[in-house]
């Protein structure tokens, strides 16, 4: 059966919460009852015809078409299947997220993966701000899966990340990996100011070595850390579009911190190449 595929009409003139269409909850149901499915259009409700053509019939492997950079919450608490948006989305790609795969070929929105707790989130272009992070209000961000972003990202990188892993190519805005509980992240690009300010626990990992780190950091001296490799092996498997990673550490610059919130985070600045 082919995947089923929504094909945007004409972008909306207001928001569209877009969260009560993932596959765990469409599966089983037939093409018409998804289409009379009410979505929240600003102040207003719409159907899904309204908005989307439909066709194929295989909901476990999503399909969405178009300029989506007003629908909100795609992929939000999904616990199953494969979600694959072809053009840009909104706000809350994958929050709270259980389980599944979303891919986005374009760029996404702020907070993607906010409280995210499983699952893979790839996305080939660019990301806005709090990637991982926590919504208003929220204790703390991702505890658990992965986000693997090919182009940019905004600011606060894993702000409040409890758990999961961080993968962001390109430049990251300011304050990444601020407040961080636990989790990993890996930045290609550059960093910004203040990375891992008032993070507790948890690993932020640089290839480039950011203009200014936060004062409250000590160094550690040059450390051989063995699980670098370890990491790097499972994601260049996982993620054949991450070859840069191949041969990199596990010679690192080590920083502890932040020594204001009790110093037992780590920022690794990667130094050697090292075959495997």
């Amino acid at each position: 059966m082919k995947p089923l595929t929504l094909t945007l009409k004409e972008p909306p003139s207001q928001r569209v919460e877009l969260s009560a269409l993932i596959p765990d909850r469409l599966s089983g149901m037939r093409r018409s009852a998804i289409a009379a499915i009410r979505l929240q259009c600003g102040n207003r409700k719409v159907k899904v015809g309204d908005l989307f053509s439909l066709s194929g019939g295989d909901a476990s492997q999503l399909q969405l078409r178009g300029d989506l950079g007003k629908f909100d919450g795609i992929g939000a608490a999904m616990a199953a299947g494969v979600i694959t948006v072809r053009g840009r989305v909104g706000h809350q790609l994958g929050a709270a997220m259980r389980g599944g795969r979303i891919m986005v070929h374009g760029d996404a929105g702020d907070w993607l993966g906010a409280n995210m707790h499983g699952g893979r989130i790839e996305v080939r272009g660019c990301a806005g701000n709090q990637v991982g992070g926590g919504l208003p209000g929220d204790a703390h961000g991702m505890d658990g899966g992965t986000i693997l972003i090919a182009g940019n990202a905004g600011m606060r990188v894993g702000d409040r990340m409890r758990r999961g892993i961080v993968v962001v190519k390109g430049d990251t805005g300011d304050y990444c990996g601020a407040r961080m509980l636990a989790g990993t992240i890996v930045v290609f690009g550059n960093a910004g100011d203040f990375a891992g300010a008032g993070m507790r626990r948890g690993t932020v990992i640089l290839i480039r070595k950011p203009e200014r780190l936060p004062a409250s950091f000590n160094y550690c001296g040059i450390l051989k850390m063995q699980f670098l490799r370890i990491l790097f092996h499972h994601l260049t498997r996982e993620y054949p579009n991450l070859p840069e990673l191949r041969g990199r550490g596990p010679l690192c610059d080590r920083y502890c911190g932040d020594l204001a919130t009790g110093g037992k985070g780590e920022l690794m600045i990667l130094r050697a190449s090292y075959p495997y």
